[in-house]
């Protein structure tokens, strides 16, 4: 396996994770605080961050792969998974707020502080560490 995707499974598995505890912690507190409605809709809050984290992965890793082939077809994958990204937040929001009637604070609380973790996401690259 080439370092490139060593460091990408890398940083996707622990982005993954930190996202996971946040997403449970915001619920957690809202179950404590609030009720049992707050804490399903935070859990849909944080899902759909891990959505979107899983399928930039996806896009990115298809960027990879087109790029040794043609580099503008590499950027095209990444502008594309940004656009779809995007589309699939906004989607599953809706679902969320409109269809499911789910708390609408509670997702974007959750949302919000599952996005930080990409802030806090360091994972050493260095070539030593990852064999």
């Amino acid at each position: 396996m080439s370092f490139a995707k060593v460091v990408m499974r890398r940083v996707v598995r622990r982005l993954f994770i930190v996202q996971v505890l946040i997403t449970f912690l915001v619920a957690l507190a809202y179950i404590t605080f609030q009720n049992t409605d707050g804490f399903v809709a935070a859990l849909y809050g944080g899902s759909i961050t891990l959505s979107g984290t899983l399928l930039m992965a996806w896009r990115i890793s298809r960027a990879g792969e087109a790029a040794s082939v043609e580099q503008r077809q590499g950027y095209l994958e990444i502008y594309i998974g940004a656009i779809q990204k995007f589309i699939l937040t906004l989607v599953l929001m809706a679902i969320g707020m409109g269809y499911l009637k789910l708390d609408p604070l509670a997702i974007l609380v959750s949302f919000a502080l599952s996005q930080f973790s990409f802030i806090a996401n360091k994972v050493d690259t260095s070539p030593q560490k990852l064999t």
